[in-house]
Formats: structure tokens, C-alpha cells, sequence
């Protein structure tokens, strides 16, 4: 069954005139878009590619990774999309595991890995020295105008790959997630129901686009016809903040991460967006105490509560907004055209208050993992995608996560859930952000590690505060057995936090703690 390539998608049926992307020092129209999607389209024919062959892609936001992404899907062929704070080492990993031979790449990045580019060919955003052993080199500035007519994208079928995301590996090692033409629209379309988006709004995208939320928001506004507004500096929010109110956006989309900063590091509390419409919030879980003061600073703002996976393309469900409080901490239902079910061993439906694991059903699920067969089989059956997150239902069928299956400590012979002690802790208004993780124990078998951001850069006291405050809200299997103070949690480029570095802390302390910084 022949289906739509995701670049015709995004671009055809536009006004070449209406601005698409916007960034710092300049804006993109979707009639610049395209002949700039046209031209790497043309060299990457020019390259010999053929569909089907990888192109890695790793690089921030910018006009010349949307080009890249775009004209690589036109032409037919895999777009991998990596970090551009990859190492060389996972850079080189993913080479070899995707058999990319092109590669379009930040300057910053080709200089600094020039080593792991041999074999290729390569593209830059700009001019730099040459690198030896690339089979060819170019800059974007100096491709050619294309012969290759903009309107001509290459035919896929139903279940053509379109790109290989890797998972974040927040908990474990990055896997291929293969994602086709067809689960990209199908995600897309769904996503644009559930928000009601249109041409008229416009997007504040702080998620980087090699993460497949991220992508989401280049998709959904592309689609529409709407206006995406890249800004890499959210480690300085308050410019983010500013930029918001001064480009007139309608959109903001984050992880925990993100609204946890803006409502407890920054101003955003105290200002005012008239242009607003909604904020999306995935990526992760989001305590409850947080969308409360979420709620409150945007009271008349739609805040939509949504889950995703890697696996799902992006989204998997979301929390109508007039449902926020009467749901408080659910993530809704399945999205449109997305079945959730929450099953216990044996495939059977949960009934109120037990726990299962969510598996998902949907035009939106992906393939599978590239080249790993048994791992494929495991997460994805009969069609299903079993999530690994583990849930209970209420009486209406809104679901709520409990945890990942992976992200429980058995303490004094008792499960204990990492995610229920993180939301008990950040509703000390101390912290920003914390992390639970299990550590070995010789009485208790395991026993829990605390890491706390304080709010503020005065600590004295703060692990016996927090202590104290842990022995007033847990019980005594609960308590940790150690509290540790960091400046900020280890997180990867998509601000999802890293429990694997965290789990090593003892035996690799790599992380500073805050003292080290004041």
C-alpha cells in the first residue's frame, strides 16, 4: 500500500510566503524552506544514495538541520538524528550501527570528531579546514541551486522507514527506534486534533528536533502551517521568557525539567503572555505540586498533560485541560486513533487500583529497534507496544502511572516506587528538582539515594531540613539512607534526567556537588 512521503507532508499546499521558521537573526518562509529542503535533496542524490540508506544527522536546532531532515525524507532516504553533544565514541557507535555514509553535521561537531568521519561523505552549516579520509566535503552555503524540482518527493509505501530515532537511554543503553512515513503523519494528525492547532499558532521550541517530542512540534506546525520559533538558550530562561512575549507565541512545550526551572527559577511566574493559547508538557512526569503552580500562573491557559515514547513516534496520550484538576496526576486516555489499554500478566484488563503495564496500539507505533531482533519481539507484540511503564486505572478508565517496571527498590523486602518519593519530595518547596535511585545495601537489601537541587544557593542545613522533612512524610522503609546535594541533575540533550549516571555515583563521582560551586 503506497503512502505519503513526510516532507510532501509538511511542505506542499503551503503559502511559499508565510513565515515557517524563525530564529534569532532571521525568519524562514515555507517557499525558502523547501528550495533549501530542494538543494540538499539534489546533493544527496548527487552522493549516489539510494532509498532506504542512512543519512546521520547530528547538529542544535537550525535552518540547516530542518533543511537536512526534510530533504532526506524527500528523497526516500533514513535520517538519523543524533546529539550534537554526541561524544566521538557514541557518534562512531552510531555510524557503525546505522551504516550511515553521509553525514550532515554542525561545524563544531565535524572539527571536533574528524577522527569518526572517515569513510564518509560530509556536509557542514559552514565552511571549515578539510577533513582527511571523508570520501567528499561540502558547506551548505556553497551547494548548488538544485536541478532537482521542488515538488517532486520520492514514492514510499506504507511502512517505509523515514527515520531512526534513538531512545534517550535516561535508564539503559540507546536503541534505533525505527519510525516510518506513516507513523510520523499518523502521530502528527493526531497531535493536531487533540490541540486543535492551526496556522494561526506559533511555537516556542526549546526541545531540541533529534528528539522525537521535539520533532513533534516541528511536524504538527509544519502541517498546519503554522510558525515555529527556535531558541537554543533555555539555560538562560528569563531570554526565553522574553522572546516568548516579544514573537507573539501561542505554543510552549517542555519536560519536568523545563517547568520545573521556569516556576522555580524564574520569573515566569510574574509575567504575563497575552499571546498564549496552551503548553504541553511530556517527556516525562510532571509532579503534581507542579502542575498545580502551573495551573495558577497560567489560570486561564490551556495546560495539556500529555505521554509519549520513542516507540510511539512521540505522543501516546494526553489530559483534556477541563480535566486537570478532576485527574490530577493521570495522563489521560489514548489520543485519536491510539488505543491504551493497562493489562496484568496474563493480557487481561486491569480492574481500579491494580497495577499493569500500558501497552499501546495505533498507526503510531514504530517497527521495532534496527537490528535487534529479540529486543524487538520483547517490546513490540501482535502489533502492541509494551511500554515497560507500569499503571493503575480509576473508575473511568484515566490512567496513572506508577512507575517504569525498572524504577522500583525493593527496601525491607517491600517494592518501593522511586517516581511516588520524588512527588512527596517536591512539595517541599526547598527543592527544584530530585531523583530517587536504589543503592545496594548489605540489612536492607537496597536502600534509597536522594539527589536535591535546593531553590536557592544557601544550603546550609539543607540535607538535615530535607531529612527531617522525609521523616514527617514516609514511612520508615521509605526513608533514604543518603542525601546527596547537586547544582543540577545530569540530564541528556531532550532534559530527561540520567539515573544511570546517578546509579554510578558512588563508584564514578563525576557529579558535582552544589558546595563545589559556591
Amino acid at each position: 500500500m503506497m503512502g505519503k512521503n513526510v516532507a510532501h507532508h509538511l511542505l506542499s499546499g503551503k503559502d511559499p510566503d508565510r513565515t515557517a521558521l524563525s530564529f534569532l537573526q532571521s525568519t524562514v518562509s515555507y517557499g525558502d524552506l523547501a528550495a533549501q529542503a530542494g538543494r540538499i535533496a539534489a546533493y544527496l542524490l548527487r552522493c549516489h544514495a539510494r532509498p532506504g540508506d542512512r543519512v546521520l544527522l547530528v547538529g542544535d536546532n537550525s535552518l540547516f538541520w530542518v533543511a537536512c531532515y526534510l530533504g532526506t525524507l524527500q528523497t526516500g532516504l533514513i535520517t538519523v538524528p543524533i546529539p550534537a553533544n554526541s561524544s566521538e565514541r557514541n557518534l562512531s557507535s552510531i555510524l557503525r550501527m546505522s551504516g550511515a555514509k553521509i553525514v550532515c553535521a554542525q561545524a563544531s561537531v565535524a572539527t571536533t570528531h574528524a577522527g569518526a568521519l572517515s569513510g564518509t561523505h560530509l556536509i557542514t552549516d559552514r565552511i571549515i579546514p578539510p577533513i582527511p579520509q571523508v570520501l567528499s566535503q561540502l558547506d551548505f552555503a556553497s551547494l548548488p541551486s538544485p536541478q532537482f524540482p521542488v515538488s517532486d518527493y520520492a514514492t514510499v509505501n506504507h511502512d517505509k522507514l523515514a527515520a531512526l530515532f534513538f531512545t534517550s537511554g535516561s535508564t539503559g543503553q540507546p536503541r534505533g527506534v525505527m519510525i516510518t512515513h506513516a507513523n510520523i503523519i499518523a502521530n502528527t494528525e493526531s497531535i493536531i486534533s487533540c490541540l486543535s492547532l492551526s496556522e494561526d499558532d506559533r511555537m516556542m521550541a526549546v526541545l531540541p528536533f533529534h528528539y522525537c517530542y521535539g520533532a513533534s512540534l516541528l511536524h504538527t506546525h509544519l502541517s498546519v502551517g503554522g510558525e515555529v520559533v527556535v531558541d537554543n538558550r533555555f539555560m538562560y530562561p528569563e531570554t526565553v521568557l522574553q522572546r516568548m512575549i516579544d514573537t507573539q507565541c501561542t505554543g510552549f512545550a517542555g519536560t519536568p525539567s523545563h517547568f520545573q526551572i521556569l516556576l522555580r527559577k524564574s520569573s515566569f511566574k510574574r509575567k504575563q503572555f497575552p499571546s498564549l493559547r496552551h503548553v504541553q508538557q511530556a517527556g516525562g512526569h510532571l509532579a503534581p505540586i507542579f502542575v498545580r503552580e502551573l495551573k495558577e500562573t497560567l489560570p486561564d491557559k490551556k495546560i495539556y498533560i500529555m505521554y509519549g515514547q520513542t516507540e510511539a513516534t512521540a505522543r501516546l496520550s494526553y489530559l483534556p485541560p477541563e480535566m486537570l484538576e478532576a485527574k490530577l496526576g493521570s495522563i489521560g486516555k489514548g489520543m485519536p486513533g491510539v488505543t491504551l489499554r493497562v493489562v496484568d500478566k496474563q493480557g487481561r484488563d486491569v480492574r481500579p487500583g491494580e497495577i499493569g503495564e500500558i501497552v499501546a496500539e495505533g498507526p503510531n507505533v514504530a517497527k521495532g529497534y534496527w537490528q535487534e531482533r529479540k529486543e524487538t519481539m520483547d517490546v513490540f507484540r501482535n502489533g502492541s507496544l509494551y511500554t515497560g511503564d507500569l499503571a493503575q486505572v480509576d473508575e473511568d478508565r484515566f490512567i496513572y502511572i506508577v512507575d517504569r517496571a525498572k524504577d522500583f527498590v525493593k527496601c525491607r523486602g517491600e517494592k518501593v516506587s522511586c517516581r511516588q518519593i520524588e512527588e512527596v519530595l517536591l512539595e517541599c518547596s526547598e527543592i527544584v528538582e530530585t531523583a530517587v535511585v536504589g543503592i545496594p545495601d548489605d540489612v536492607l537489601g537496597e536502600a534509597l539515594k536522594v539527589f536535591a537541587v535546593p531553590r536557592n544557593k544557601h544550603v546550609d542545613g539543607f540535607e538535615e531540613r530535607i531529612a527531617s522533612y522525609c521523616r514527617t512524610r514516609l514511612p520508615l522503609h521509605q526513608l533514604p539512607k543518603q542525601i546527596v546535594v547537586l547544582r543540577s541533575l545530569p540530564k541528556n540533550s531532550a532534559g530527561k534526567v540520567m539515573k544511570s549516571i546517578l546509579k554510578r555515583h558512588d563508584t564514578a563521582p563525576l557529579l558535582p556537588t552544589i558546595h563545589d560551586h559556591i
